[in-house]
């Protein structure tokens, strides 16, 4: 199983929208951290996270098996996401494409992609615990990325950034 997913539409419109303020690389490495930790639980899903334009300087993200983040450059992610599912429509059953925006799930549905909006995903890879909400879910997504601050840490110790 493969999720494609529109990767500033999930940190703005999901769990991650209040970390934006310490930067958009900060929200990008909390949103791989939930990624790493859900694929090491469970190995043979893979991800794929495009995002707008061109990757913040400098691009020091975790690299991982399985997650690729992509950068759309001089185009937009929707349209990205949209030449993904457009290239392989026999291989769309085993796709879900992550977004709350119409065009990029029409986009989906229209190549057999299965299609998910941010907060059922988010549900899936960082669950609530019952009765505890978000609050209780953004401490869990603090707690697996401070794994990720001290790899970017020994990342930029070992590249002398």
């Amino acid at each position: 199983m493969e999720y494609i997913i529109d990767g500033y539409n999930l940190i703005k419109s999901g769990l991650l929208s209040g970390y934006e303020g310490r930067g958009l690389d900060y929200s990008i490495r909390m949103l791989i951290g939930i990624l790493i930790d859900y694929r090491r639980r469970h190995p043979s899903i893979s991800f794929v996270v495009v995002f707008d334009g061109n990757p913040p300087y400098p691009y020091i993200f975790p690299q991982e098996k399985g997650i690729k983040v992509v950068f759309s450059g001089d185009i937009s992610a929707d349209e990205v996401i949209r030449i993904r599912v457009e290239k392989t429509p026999e291989k769309n059953i085993s796709k879900t494409v992550v977004s709350n925006d119409r065009e990029v799930k029409d986009a989906g549905h229209l190549f057999g992609a299965r299609v998910m909006g941010v907060s059922e995903f988010l549900e899936i890879v960082c669950p609530s615990k019952k009765g505890n909400g978000k609050k209780e879910a953004k401490k869990e997504v603090k707690k697996k990325v401070s794994s990720l601050n001290i790899i970017e840490k020994e990342l930029k110790k070992h590249y002398k950034i």
